[in-house]
């Protein structure tokens, strides 16, 4: 039986809520990137990481299968927006391109601090971006549409602008 609190309404409002809190920390991101690619990864993996909240929200799944999904997620999405040059056609990704996503999100974020901003599409600075939202959007969204303390949602896009703002310019 469906929840009330899971109505339509409820799911649209709070999506379009993690969506906008998203985008307003993510913009903390632009000195850091200043290109295309980051603006395509933010869009892209927001909305892909919400069907992934909401779908596990709605069919209640548990956390290993929210694991899982967020995996598959992760892996299925990480070249072609993290790691756009190893991807074959610009869509699917490659067993480089899968060696650069999981070595990215292991040392990006030391390539981040070292090197000299902006950044753009190099190499594979572009995954520690990917696994913040990533990780922010349907860690939010699920908060937001799976807890009595919804209003917790709000720790992961500050999560994001800090630690986009730590890794920043400045």
């Amino acid at each position: 039986m469906k929840s009330a609190r899971l109505s339509p309404g409820f799911i649209a409002v709070n999506t379009a809520m993690m969506w906008l809190t998203t985008a307003i920390a993510s913009a903390a991101l632009w000195p850091i990137y200043r290109s295309d690619q980051i603006v395509l990864l933010i869009v892209v993996i927001t909305v892909a990481a919400s069907v992934v909240a909401i779908l596990g929200a709605v069919f209640r799944w548990p956390g290993y299968v929210m694991v899982l999904a967020t995996l598959g997620l992760y892996l299925a999405f990480g070249v072609p927006l993290a790691v756009p040059s190893d991807a074959l056609y610009g869509i699917l990704p490659t067993p480089d391109g899968l060696v650069s996503l999981l070595t990215g999100t292991a040392l990006g974020w030391k390539q981040l601090l070292t090197i000299t901003l902006p950044v753009g599409g190099y190499q594979s600075l572009l995954v520690p971006a990917f696994v913040l939202i990533l990780l922010s959007v349907i860690i939010g969204l699920s908060v937001a549409l799976r807890s009595k303390r919804g209003d917790l949602v709000v720790l992961a896009p500050a999560a994001l602008f800090i630690i986009a703002i730590a890794f920043g310019p400045e």
